[in-house]
């Protein structure tokens, strides 16, 4: 390999200095110093890296392309020496925090836990200001992260995508669709459905009953989860969950989960963050946290699927 980190380091330096004498003063080197490092660069690549137009510099395609990799590159390589020779103690920083729903809460809550022992100097705070619309509070600067589960196409927003959850449908094991190995759009034409929150923003009507036409016999939109639970226990009718909201609890059995559509009724959550050059040196390690732990949590929800489907046969 004949590129080097310190040539990436070299190119990336005049760049953003506009010039050999500021770039030389940056990296501690004399003008004459740096003109005969860059010659060296391109005759062990064969190729001009600057064409010079009058006084300044300008890059040729060939450097063009070597200060992409080096913008790619080295935020990464000065990063993980960052904090291969940090103490997490030494971190400093608050992080606002903006939800798109309050069922994240479920397993985001246990992870900021974790991640609040490992970095105890590091704020976290959760914004309630605008539950809604957290990529709006993002753009606007009111959060720094925002956890969301339908993002919106915004170029100035990156995301980072967490786990992918699924929805089924629950009921009683009595219920008449309790033995079905899974449920198609007509199935709920006949029932009666409780809805946390609003039915027509959720991902059952958005993705499954809407292109059909169907609608279910009757729709009860409830705040909270567990009234839900409560009317559908006692054969009021069915709801539908994340099946890890469903399998965490202790009596889980009085309930039957059945999957939705041959498929499956997935959403995935990601993390968003402001597009910039580089985050904020206090959201890495979140985000690195929020990526391990939810990757976890996507193997256990697997695991359950897996585990329901092989029961059910």
């Amino acid at each position: 390999m004949k590129l080097e980190l310190r040539h990436l380091n070299l190119v990336r330096t005049v760049v953003e200095e506009g010039g050999l004498t500021r770039a030389g003063q940056r990296l501690g080197l004399s003008q004459s110093a740096l003109s005969h490092q860059l010659r060296d660069i391109e005759q062990l690549l064969g190729v001009s890296l600057f064409h010079r137009v009058g006084r300044r510099l300008a890059l040729a395609p060939a450097g063009e392309r070597i200060l992409r990799t080096a913008r790619l590159v080295l935020p990464e390589v000065e990063g993980a020496e960052l904090d291969l020779t940090r103490d997490s103690n030494e971190i400093l920083g608050t992080i606002r925090i903006g939800v798109e729903c309050d069922s994240c809460y479920y397993w985001l809550a246990g992870s900021l836990r974790r991640f609040g022992r490992r970095y105890p100097n590091i704020v976290l705070q959760l914004s309630t200001a605008s539950p809604q619309r957290p990529i709006q509070a993002l753009l606007q600067n009111d959060v720094d992260l925002a956890v969301v589960a339908q993002p919106l196409r915004e170029p100035r927003i990156k995301l980072c995508e967490l786990f992918a959850e699924e929805f089924v449908a629950v009921m009683t094991p009595a219920h008449s669709l309790a033995q079905k190995e899974y449920l198609l759009p007509k199935d709920f034409a006949s029932e009666t459905l409780f809805c946390p929150g609003t039915f027509s923003e959720g991902l059952l009507y958005q993705k499954v009953l809407r292109p059909t036409g169907i609608r279910p016999k009757e729709v009860n939109e409830i705040t909270l989860t567990e009234p839900a639970l409560q009317l559908v226990k006692y054969g009021f009718g069915i709801t539908v969950l994340a099946r890890w909201a469903i399998h965490s609890r202790p009596a889980n059995d009085e309930f039957r989960t059945v999957q939705i559509t041959s498929r499956g009724l997935w959403r995935t959550w990601h993390a968003a963050i402001r597009l910039s050059r580089k985050p904020p040196e206090y959201l890495v390690p979140l985000l690195e946290v929020l990526q391990s732990e939810c990757s976890a949590a996507h193997l256990v929800g697997r695991r359950l699927r897996r585990a329901q489907s092989n029961r059910s046969r």
